[in-house]
């Protein structure tokens, strides 16, 4: 069975924004890009910098370092300067709260 944490209430995170959290300790980024919710680590896999506060485009989120791009359904990074993916959690929504599973 898949054990999801509590994270912070689902109002409190807008379209195309991000909020960083650490559950179970695990540095967390919830991100809602086009209405739906993504987590996935704060850490940037090129030089460990927090993607927290990253400009978010469609699917996509741009380290705020150095612009490194990652694709938020799978972690995946896209260019030149790193091609470890982040990490992916499950997410979901449940009662106005947002729960993120962390194993």
């Amino acid at each position: 069975m898949t054990d999801f944490q509590p994270a912070f209430a689902d109002a409190e995170l807008s379209d195309n924004d991000s909020r960083a959290v650490t559950i179970s300790g695990q540095r967390v980024l919830i991100c809602r890009a086009g209405g739906t919710l993504y987590a996935v680590e704060n850490r940037c896999t090129h030089q460990d910098a927090e993607l927290e506060g990253g400009r978010i485009r469609g699917c996509f989120i741009s380290c705020p370092l150095h612009g490194v791009r990652f694709d938020l359904r799978d972690g995946s990074a896209m260019g030149q300067l790193t091609k470890t993916p982040l990490t992916v959690y499950q997410v979901r929504e449940v009662a106005g709260m947002i729960e993120v599973a962390v194993t």
